[in-house]
């Protein structure tokens, strides 16, 4: 087994087994999903194609469940990689923006905690194209989020119910992708002060897993 270990949550969607496949070839894989039943699918379908993976349940939305994750993880070998593809369960605005928001910063956290030089966490949650309404969003209502995570969903919300319901949803996934944006940005100083990396890339963009494997530069 590989000494190094890579983890994927949301590891049962397309982005979560493409990473887990790519990961495999250098690292242990960890695969995680908040259900068990689509990880013993996840695992199945890894086994069918050759790739031997670790699974654990935790919910990213989850704060203790995203540590206990990471802890587990680290248990096995030094963290190298971490892929945050969750995707949103429901359709609601609140729901979209409580899975992109919280699971964001969940995942940053319990990265960086365990973070190491060289260590990469890449946010594959990014939807395309933010749209023109969330330019006003304020940023220091954003930079609640390591504090308070839970009133920048609900304030979040609110801005996104403010038009018609029927783009609430379409509006939720473009404040979110503003969020996660700004949020990176933010969290990529401390990151690099561990000699670690922060990506936020869409769903398939898989460019920087396989960038995860080069050195950083001294």
């Amino acid at each position: 087994m590989p000494h190094s270990v890579a983890v994927v949550t949301g590891g049962c969607g397309e982005t979560g087994l493409r990473s887990a496949k790519l990961l495999a070839r250098e690292h242990h894989v960890v695969l995680s999903d908040s259900s068990r039943e689509r990880l013993h699918r996840a695992l199945d379908q890894l086994d069918s194609a050759g790739v031997s993976a670790e699974s654990i349940v935790a919910d990213p939305a989850d704060r203790r469940s995203v540590e206990t994750l990471m802890s587990a993880a680290r248990e096995a070998g030094p963290i190298a990689t971490v892929v945050h593809a969750a995707g949103v369960v429901g359709s609601s605005p609140a729901e979209i923006l409580r899975g992109h928001v919280l699971g964001t910063v969940n995942v940053t956290a319990a990265t960086l905690a365990v973070a190491a030089p060289g260590t990469t966490l890449i946010h594959a949650t990014r939807e395309a194209g933010a749209g023109p309404w969330v330019s006003a969003v304020p940023r220091r209502l954003l930079a609640r989020a390591s504090t308070n995570p839970e009133a920048v969903v609900r304030a979040l919300t609110r801005l996104a119910e403010l038009g018609p319901v029927r783009l609430a949803p379409t509006i939720a996934q473009g404040l979110s992708t503003t969020f996660l944006d700004w949020y990176a940005a933010h969290m990529a100083a401390a990151f690099r002060a561990r000699g670690a990396r922060l990506h936020a890339v869409g769903p398939l963009d898989l460019a920087p897993v396989a960038e995860s494997y080069e050195p950083l530069a001294s």
